[in-house]
């Protein structure tokens, strides 16, 4: 499925088909977050660290960990 890119003010905007917000719950006014990698760019929900007495800085290392290698984590889910 392919998107034309448009301007937004300053910046270019693409948007996100209707079936992959659903899937990912990202609606109107959803924070995403951009990264990129060797395929190009990845684009996913935010995701707010909620747990208390967890050290903010380790959260994050398990955030980047979990980003970095999902596909793997989720070839293990299916076992």
């Amino acid at each position: 499925m392919s998107r034309k890119v448009f301007r937004n003010g300053n910046s270019l905007a693409v948007t996100v088909p209707k079936a992959y917000a659903h899937q990912l719950s990202i609606r109107d006014g959803s924070k995403v977050e951009w990264k990129q990698t060797d395929n190009g760019l990845l684009l996913k929900p935010e995701k707010k660290v909620k747990a208390t007495g967890v050290n903010q800085k380790f959260a994050r290392m398990v955030d980047e960990f979990i980003a970095e290698h999902e596909d793997v984590l989720q070839e293990l889910a299916k076992r």
